[in-house]
């Protein structure tokens, strides 16, 4: 499953790279420190996300909505007859939304998915959040997460929209990312989570590291950047994560 996630994550990154090759200032990025990179990355993908073809803009909706399946613990399992995906079509197609027996039947007879991204929206929000704006959801749900203790937050980014919670930025532990999804969907009850965290220890090391960031207002730039990109997205197998997260080491 973290290879195929990873899979799906570097092929979203690969889709945006191809436009940014075409931007002539991108080339500067190169001699810039990591942290300013990122921060550039995240400002430039409402515009990338624009600069793509509509083919461009069906791939990363469609790997959105694997990744999303992969949160809720629904991934790898075919739309229309409801079995299993082979592991061989997932490695090949890991965004694969039907079986090769299905898919054919599709083809032949010209019918069509409903797109990724009504998929995405048609979620439904848990009864107690539906009347929230998006940043007030965003407040609960760190309240949640800061209630329960286990997670670091401090590189941690949470976008709501229209009932998708986005998450962004990065978590030191495998551990840790089965803990959040699991919060978000057995305790919360949310369906629609767009999973893009990348989990890695080394940034934990990072002596310019500002603890507390997570949960402080974000600037109105920010902001405005967050909600273009997913203004921008809409308008344009069973590999199931386990039960239970692991076991914390005393």
């Amino acid at each position: 499953m973290l290879y195929l996630r990873e899979l799906l994550l570097h092929r979203r990154k690969e889709i945006f790279n191809r436009v940014r090759e075409l931007e002539s200032d991108w080339d500067s990025l190169a001699e810039r420190d990591i942290e300013l990179e990122e921060e550039a990355q995240k400002a430039d993908l409402s515009s990338l996300f624009n600069l793509l073809d509509e083919r461009g803009k069906e791939e990363i909706e469609e790997i959105d909505l694997a990744l999303s399946k992969m949160a809720s613990g629904n991934y790898g399992i075919c739309e229309s007859c409801q079995k299993q995906i082979s592991l061989k079509r997932l490695k090949a197609f890991p965004e694969a939304r039907l079986c090769s027996k299905c898919m054919r039947k599709y083809e032949e007879k010209q019918k069509k998915l409903q797109p990724a991204r009504e998929v995405i929206s048609s979620a439904e929000v848990p009864s107690e959040y539906r009347n929230l704006s998006g940043e007030e959801l965003q407040m609960q749900i760190f309240d949640q997460l800061r209630f329960d203790g286990r997670i670091d937050l401090d590189e941690l980014e949470i976008r709501c929209r229209k009932g998708a919670i986005y998450l962004e930025g990065v978590l030191p532990s495998e551990s840790q990312h089965q803990i959040l999804l699991q919060i978000l969907t057995d305790v919360m009850g949310f369906t629609a989570i767009i999973d893009h965290l990348q989990i890695s220890e080394l940034i934990w090391e990072r002596e310019d590291r500002a603890p507390g960031r997570a949960g402080v207002p974000v600037s109105a730039d920010e902001e405005k950047i967050s909600e273009d990109v997913f203004e921008s997205q809409e308008e344009a197998t069973p590999y199931i994560f386990p039960d239970r997260p692991p076991p914390e080491k005393e």
